[in-house]
């Protein structure tokens, strides 16, 4: 018997049952070994991908789990299967809250599929989870974003133009509160005072 060879010991029905009950139970660790040894034999399951992601991020190993979930969503999309996919980042921005890649996906799908009232939230969600020194960068994209969807929104505008300040990018971020001002008159002018 070769080294790569399924032996008597793979059951898949039973490593995958013996899988979802650790996962149910949190022992992550524990489905994500059982959930490989079926991707090893089927390393183009959808399926799979899918309930591993779950586990993957649950034993911290987000960049694995992104990988699963993308993989996952794609299948999802070639199949003409939206709302699963929805539902995939969806669960993968609640497990990884601070996972950038998976809020900017979610929200573009969401804007995909026409749901522009619900990428806003998303995208506004998203923004709580990125308030550190070493987060302003993703912070900027997604408020950037938001504002596309809500060029409108004042707060996005300020929110936007505060950490431009912070990152150095003055100009930009004076620019917007003046457009700012603009629409809002002398309570917006006095912002943009204020800022410089």
């Amino acid at each position: 018997m070769g080294l790569f060879s399924r032996g008597n010991d793979y059951d898949r029905t039973r490593i995958l049952r013996e899988g979802r009950e650790a996962q149910r139970r949190g022992k992550f660790k524990k489905a994500v070994r059982c959930f490989r040894r079926i991707l090893v034999v089927e390393p183009n399951s959808a399926e799979l991908h899918a309930l591993i992601a779950p586990a993957l991020a649950g034993s911290g190993n987000e960049f694995s789990a992104w990988e699963s979930y993308e993989y996952a969503v794609s299948a999802c999309l070639r199949d003409k299967r939206e709302k699963l996919a929805l539902a995939l980042y969806s669960d993968a921005t609640q497990r990884m809250p601070q996972h950038y890649d998976a809020w900017k996906a979610r929200a573009a799908l969401q804007r995909r599929l026409g749901l522009r009232e619900e990428s806003g939230a998303t995208l506004e969600a998203a923004i709580a989870n990125f308030h550190t020194r070493a987060t302003r960068y993703q912070r900027i994209s997604l408020l950037r974003q938001w504002r596309e969807l809500a060029p409108k929104n004042e707060d996005v505008k300020r929110d936007l133009s505060a950490v431009l300040l912070k990152t150095g990018q003055k100009e930009e971020a004076l620019l917007l509160l003046a457009k700012s001002s603009d629409a809002t008159g002398a309570p917006g002018l006095l912002r943009v005072r204020r800022s410089q």
